[in-house]
């Protein structure tokens, strides 16, 4: 097991943002029918960092950009996954994130390197994403007195 704890720089509060999840339960009928149903955990916190390849995708149907995330949070963020419990199925996590929807499409245990955490990288499901905030706009020449 590595020695290297970074729980500390991962609870930094300059460091940290907040999101919603959206717990996915599938659940078969007689029939062979699913129904979903969605529990959503607001206020999640993490680490929420842009994934390579955010470039557009220029097609003759359509333009497509492909955006993912990186994000690193104590919360137990699922893939495809069993309940051993209740055997209880369940959808790969959404995570949504400025307005924005993405997918859990693969998780890392990182508990090796601080306490509960994981590596989740999360692919976008909207055919188009919001654009960026002004928040995100601004530069420190904006935050400085004249």
């Amino acid at each position: 097991m590595p020695m290297l704890d970074v729980s500390v720089a991962l609870t930094n509060p300059y460091t940290l943002d907040s999101f919603n999840v959206h717990r996915r339960k599938q659940t078969i009928n007689e029939f062979g029918e699913t129904t979903i149903s969605d529990k959503v955990f607001a206020g999640v916190a993490g680490i929420v960092h842009p994934e390579g390849g955010n470039d557009l995708a220029r097609r003759p149907e359509a333009q497509i950009q492909t955006k993912s995330l990186t994000v690193y949070t104590r919360f137990g963020l699922r893939s495809e996954s069993e309940d051993c419990e209740d055997n209880s199925q369940y959808q790969p996590d959404l995570i949504e994130w400025r307005g924005d929807f993405f997918l859990v499409i693969h998780v890392e245990d990182w508990s090796q390197f601080a306490r509960g955490y994981v590596k989740v990288t999360a692919t976008s499901i909207d055919m188009v994403d919001q654009p960026p905030t002004p928040k995100a706009l601004t530069t420190i020449n904006d935050k400085v007195d004249p």
